[in-house]
């Protein structure tokens, strides 16, 4: 498709205008033209004002161009001026996470929530929260309530079973999960959380089989790559090793403080 032409820099404001310079962003985010992209959203957002969708389509831009702190700050004003300000969950939350800014994912998440209050995905994300902060009793009472308003909530009975893991409930957490994958098998974070609990207990050939069950379910997953990775080096395979460290790096590269060290191992 031939690219939008953009309106003049001086054209005068109108119905016409607007949908040109839109039309010209959404193209320029289309061909992964980040800072195009970004110059054209902001200006767009400068004529045309507080457009709830742009301001959501330029966290995005931020999100692309891994600009953290300035993805926060633009979600946060999407939440100032929609009226449905639990849309931004829960990628603010997530960006909040990139910055390491537990208690902000916590607040955003709870805001998100108290705008609609009956969304079992809104109850969800703050127990996410809370995990992502270490508080894992308040984690499992908002996974529970996830579980009771949505049954049987096989996602939420895994997030039960991931507290399980942090918690060193190792038998409890590989139940928890390979039950959801009996009924869903190709549950990926049922898979994982099953694998990792079949890893921390040193049974490597169960870990080995629900890892790359979750390998073949989601290849470019960083958790995934990162378990198995440290599941091959233990091995002594680490020609594969660094395959999977290397696959997980490319997957996420703001988690790269994770997987340097596994790196410069092997």
């Amino acid at each position: 498709d031939a690219a939008p032409i953009a309106a003049p820099a001086d054209a005068p404001r109108s119905p016409e205008d607007q949908r040109a310079r839109d039309a010209a962003a959404m193209q320029a985010m289309k061909t992964e033209a980040w800072d195009d992209a970004l110059a054209l959203t902001l200006d767009l957002l400068g004529r045309y004002g507080e457009q709830p969708d742009v301001i959501a389509r330029l966290a995005e831009i931020y999100t692309r161009m891994h600009r953290a702190t300035d993805e926060t700050a633009t979600w946060e004003r999407f939440m100032r001026v929609s009226p449905h300000p639990d849309r931004a969950c829960p990628m603010v939350g997530r960006a909040y996470r990139g910055l390491s800014q537990y208690d902000a994912a916590i607040d955003a998440f709870l805001r998100c929530l108290a705008a609609d209050p009956t969304s079992v995905k809104l109850v969800y994300f703050a127990g996410l929260g809370y995990e992502w902060a270490g508080q894992l009793p308040a984690a499992r009472q908002y996974y529970t309530r996830a579980v009771g308003m949505a049954p049987p909530g096989y996602d939420y009975q895994v997030s039960l079973a991931r507290l399980d893991l942090h918690q060193g409930n190792l038998s409890a957490a590989r139940d928890r999960a390979a039950s959801v994958l009996a009924q869903v098998p190709t549950h990926t974070e049922g898979a994982l959380v099953a694998g990792l609990a079949e890893q921390r207990a040193g049974h490597k050939t169960g870990a080995r089989r629900f890892l790359e069950l979750a390998a073949q379910l989601a290849p470019e997953y960083f958790d995934v790559r990162l378990a198995l990775g440290i599941l091959d080096y233990s091995d002594s395979r680490v020609t594969q090793a660094r395959g999977h460290f290397e696959a997980a790096f490319l997957s996420d590269p703001s988690r790269r403080a994770e997987v340097q060290p596994w790196l410069d191992r092997t």
